[in-house]
């Protein structure tokens, strides 16, 4: 029997069906083989299935959930993803499908699933055909109860017509048709639930309704409100409305990805009988603590992800006080550290916490004695990107019931966890990025079957992620055969080996695999060929050089996610005659499931040209695609119109040639193009303006010509990298591109602009203000945009940092991680001619200015001091002149800056960062001296009698007192002199007879040498 309450059924056959139905119940009569439990919902994935009608989720007794994805297609249910554990209950899966079990194994499995489901006779099917036919608007989430006998309560009809006005026209999405005149009663409209019996409107579901304005007060006018979900709206950053908290029958409420700002209203904590709430992934913070939290009884699933917390000391403290919480989430909200878990209430409660997620926060090993007080039932915990250190607790070993532990991103070290062996419901597995040391083979080994009770019980092990430790050894299929159960598995990056031989089937199907740095190559893993449900694929920087088997490209059809980058993978694409391609009306042929999303085959030696692939069906799905790094050649194709989907393209260097056609048109949700450093030429298609949420777009070093188009500045507002280096655009710089208020790196060097620098140049804000422009912003249900990296979900997370050469400090250098801090303007090598406006300096958060190689003239903008964040300064081969700004001396984190060849004169001025640069960032300035260009400058070495502020007066001082020490000391030697000689003589009679004596000697010995000289000097004269 099928049973809703307050719905009225809908008949179909023996099975009573609701209009409003949300999940379906079998409950099976005595002897029957129909499964315990069929949940059918529409996931709306095109990403799984481009024709996905719903999922089906089977309970076999003491088995857990089965799941898989079917299509329809062509007449047949096609099975999207694995059923990995359906043999392990074959009676009754297939005698609900009125089939008996068939006598297969496993590697029969998947084809005999779609060629049973095929039948025409499949009562299941029929069910699920009809009610899908029939009951569209419960399937896709848009379920009114559709009982025309009901009426709505009128003074609540215009309540929600009130609360319609409080959306933008254009803005109500599904709410737009309320009120028509075709539909009065408000309880077969979009989103309501009434009581089928009083008609008060009791439940409000206007999740991802596309709406945009505030939430009216004219809610209060619904006093039998129990659930109100407005998540996936836009709120414009408005507050939470204080209101909420007098809705006092509120048991569910679903603010989520709302855009909501401000502080969490204390009110909410009014609502005493609400059990779900859901605030997360808002702008919300706290202004105190969380203690109106601890006022709600009877709260049993909570979840304030990617909110603000870092002021709530008391977090802890107030969970704890919850009796009945049983799902807690607080990822991502910035939690402070626990210190004190003396102060925690002491209750039990073992028995209602399940499932804790306190991932991305600052969570140290300090949480465990908490943690550990729920080891009875506690079913999931996430403590992943914390600050968890030391070797892991035994102590999870006493988690029985644990089923899912996640520790990735952690600080963890130590050697293998023996605990595992003992937790029988294990089921996923995830420590990746720690430091864990060991031999994988030990884990493995662990994990392959637990105890009870002397009884070996087989592994039922289905998630192992063990990505980036320091795992070691060599990994052969003898290690694998006791996991049958396995799915996902991720070994990247450690010191690992795995060799399986060519002929091996596995015992698992895996979903997922990441063997990133594994050593599988040098040949392709044949093995993944038995591989069926493979959705991501993941065998990067293995070492394969062998080519693509033609048997992978067909497996593409069903894979999801597939990265090969890193190898030397030198193979090309097949041919036309593999690659379905357009029919003659350019429309392309259809495969039976295009769910390839993420391509990456970057940096190989792939070959050729990538027409046929572009052009055919495998293309359509696609929202990322990376061939750069590669050899592939000739132009690009004319059929990206498929590709409405792609929000990354990177095809950089490579040898691509010819225009650019005009495939822009349809890639409007395009967030990333890469073209850099190929020969394409010719002007820049005028369809690239319709991608209007381009954020990086990357065309250096290519031959594109034409004048520097202004509706890059008018269309492109989104842009926050912009690198259009070395090409042969020309014209002056438009003053449109001053609309770029969001750009971080402009790069127009080396080519032919000519013109001044425009002033409006201010306006470009975002090198104003540091992360200003850095907020979260949702692309699609499977990719989101973080400042300056692009984050893909495909059951785990695929990153894709910007990365693009930057001129920094005299060289060219690759920047992609940290890019989000990276301020960079490069205008050189072009024809420029004016001067430096001053309102580039007022662009604060600048960490590279590259002005170098124009015909710039003036002055140095004395402002330059104002680039206190400025790391590197290129203004060379200009015509400036004039001295060198002062203010120079005040960029502290100035490490290079070359302002050689150009007319600047006078003193360099002194300044720390100014002595230790290099002497040759000065050099072709004959007027220039001074540290570190030369020792001194000219005139140096006389005295300043110049100087304005007393050097003359300080001079004359200095000569004034030299003369008068002159003068004593002559004075002084005088007296010694004279006195010294003439006293003595005065004082000593026999010095005195001595000194007279020999003055007389010495006067008769002149007077007989001079009487003898005369004489002889006469004589020779005479002679």
């Amino acid at each position: 029997m099928l049973r809703r309450v307050a719905s009225t059924p809908l008949i179909l056959g023996d099975q009573r069906v609701d209009r409003g139905i949300h999940a379906i119940k079998l409950v099976p009569h005595p002897g029957s083989w129909f499964p315990q439990r069929l949940e059918s919902k529409d996931y709306a994935m095109p990403w799984f299935c481009p024709k996905l009608v719903f999922h089906i989720q089977i309970f076999c007794p003491g088995f857990g959930p089965i799941l898989f994805l079917p299509f329809l297609q062509g007449g047949k249910l096609w099975v999207c993803r694995g059923l990995s554990r359906l043999r392990r209950c074959p009676q009754a899966i297939w005698s609900s499908l009125g089939h008996s079990p068939p006598r297969l194994g496993p590697s029969d499995l998947p084809q005999a699933m779609i060629k049973i489901m095929g039948g025409r006779s499949l009562k299941l099917l029929c069910a699920f055909l009809m009610l899908f036919l029939h009951l569209k608007s419960a399937l896709a989430f848009t379920s009114g109860l559709g009982d025309d006998s009901v009426k709505c309560i009128e003074k609540e009809r215009e309540a929600l017509l009130e609360f319609k006005k409080g959306f933008a026209e254009g803005y109500q999405g599904k709410l737009s048709s309320w009120g028509n005149e075709d539909e009065k009663n408000c309880c077969n409209w979009d989103g309501i639930y009434c009581n089928n019996q009083t008609g008060n409107v009791l439940e409000l579901k206007l999740g991802l309704y596309g709406l945009r304005g505030i939430i009216s007060p004219s809610l209060l006018e619904l006093p039998y409100l129990t659930s109100l979900d407005l998540s996936y709206n836009d709120f414009n950053q408005s507050h939470i409305p204080k209101f909420i908290g007098s809705i006092g029958n509120l048991k569910h409420l679903n603010l989520s990805w709302a855009n909501l700002n401000g502080p969490i209203p204390h009110q909410l904590g009014n609502l005493s009988l609400l059990q779900n709430l859901h605030l997360n992934n808002n702008d919300l913070k706290i202004v105190e603590n969380l203690e109106w939290l601890s006022r709600l009884s009877s709260i049993k699933e909570l979840d304030l992800s990617s909110i603000n917390l870092n002021m709530a000391k008391d977090w802890l403290r107030v969970v704890s006080r919850l009796p009945k919480l049983s799902n807690l989430n607080l990822a991502s909200c910035d939690l402070p550290p626990v210190t004190d878990l003396s102060s925690l209430p002491h209750i039990n409660f073992s028995m209602s916490l399940t499932i804790l997620d306190l991932s991305t926060n600052h969570v140290t090993q300090s949480i465990f004695p908490w943690l550990f007080n729920f080891s009875t039932n506690l079913v999931q915990i996430d403590l992943s990107d914390n600050q968890l250190g030391g070797s892991i607790p035994d102590a999870f070993g006493n988690m029985n019931s644990l089923q899912t532990l996640i520790l990735d991103d952690n600080q963890l070290e130590g050697g293998i966890p023996k605990f595992v062996g003992n937790m029988c419901a294990l089921a996923t597995l995830s420590m990746e990025n720690n430091k864990l040391s060991g031999k994988l083979a030990e884990l493995i080994h662990y994990l392959s079957g637990c105890s009870v009770e002397g009884i070996r019980n087989p592994s039922v092990i289905q998630s192992l992620r063990l990505g980036s430790n320091l795992l070691e050894g060599e990994i052969s299929e003898q290690n694998f055969s006791a996991l049958p159960e396995l799915n996902e598995l991720s070994l990247s990056h450690n010191s690992l080996t795995l060799k399986f031989s060519n002929d091996w089937v596995p015992p698992f199907q895996l979903v997922t695999i990441d063997l990133s740095s594994c050593n599988l190559g040098p040949d392709f893993p044949k093995w993944l060929s038995t591989q069926w449900f493979l959705r991501n694929l993941d065998i990067s920087r293995n070492g394969i050089s062998d080519s693509i088997p033609l048997w992978f490209w067909k497996q593409t059809t069903v894979l999801f996610y597939i990265n090969l980058s890193y190898n030397q993978i030198r193979s090309g694409f097949p041919d036309k005659s593999f690659f379905p391609i357009p029919d003659k009306y350019g429309q392309p042929q259809e495969v039976e499931n295009p769910g390839l999303t993420i391509l990456n085959l970057s940096n190989n030696k792939f070959s050729g040209s990538l027409n046929y692939f572009l052009c055919s069906y495998f293309a359509t799905s696609l929202i990322y695609l990376d061939f750069s790094n590669n050899q592939l050649s000739g132009g690009l194709p004319n059929c990206f119109m498929q590709c409405q989907n792609l929000i990354v393209l990177n095809l950089a260097n490579n040898n691509l040639s010819g225009e650019i056609p005009s495939f822009t048109t349809s890639l409007i949700k395009l967030r990333v193009l890469d073209l850099s450093n190929n020969n394409f030429l010719g002007e820049l298609p005028w369809s690239l303006r319709n991608c209007k949420r381009l954020s990086f777009l990357n065309l250096r070093d290519n031959s594109f010509s034409g004048k520097l188009p202004a509706w890059i500045g008018e269309s492109l507002s989104s842009l926050v990298i912009l690198n259009l280096h070395s090409n042969k655009f020309h014209g002056c710089i438009q003053l449109q591109l001053c609309w770029l208020a969001h750009i971080q790196f402009l790069d127009l060097s080396q080519n032919n602009i000519s013109g001044n620098i425009p002033q409006c140049i201010y306006n470009l804000t975002a090198m104003a203000f540091k992360n200003t422009y850095n907020k979260r912003t949702i692309i699609t249900h499977l990719a989101y945009l973080d400042g300056t990296q692009v984050t893909f979900l495909n059951g785990g997370r695929f990153i894709y940092v910007f990365n693009t050469n930057v001129s920094w400090k005299g060289h060219s250098y690759n920047y992609g991680k940290n890019f989000g801090e990276m301020r960079s303007i490069d205008l050189s090598s072009n024809k420029l001619t004016g001067e430096i406006p001053a309102e580039i300096f007022s662009l604060t958060e600048l960490k590279t200015l590259n002005l170098a190689g124009n015909m710039l003239t003036g002055l140095i903008p004395q402002d330059i001091g104002r680039l206190q964040q400025l790391e590197s300064l290129d203004l060379s081969s200009n015509q400036l002149f004039g001295s060198i700004p002062a203010s120079i001396v005040d960029l502290n984190f100035l490490s290079f800056m070359n302002l050689s060849y150009n007319k600047l004169s006078g003193r360099i001025p002194t300044g720390t960062q100014i002595q230790i640069a290099n002497p040759l960032g000065f050099i072709g300035n004959l007027a220039l001296c001074g540290p570190p260009l030369t020792p001194k400058c000219p005139g140096d070495a006389k005295p300043n009698v110049e100087s304005p502020k007393g050097g003359s007066k300080n001079y004359q001082e200095d000569e004034d007192e030299f003369l008068n020490c002159l003068y004593i000391g002559m004075g002084l030697g005088f007296i010694v002199g004279f006195w010294g000689v003439c006293g003595s003589l005065m004082l000593n009679r026999s010095w005195r007879h001595l000194y007279f004596q020999t003055i007389s000697n010495l006067n008769d010995w002149l007077q007989v040498a001079m009487i003898v000289n005369i004489a002889r000097m006469q004589r020779m004269f005479q002679g």
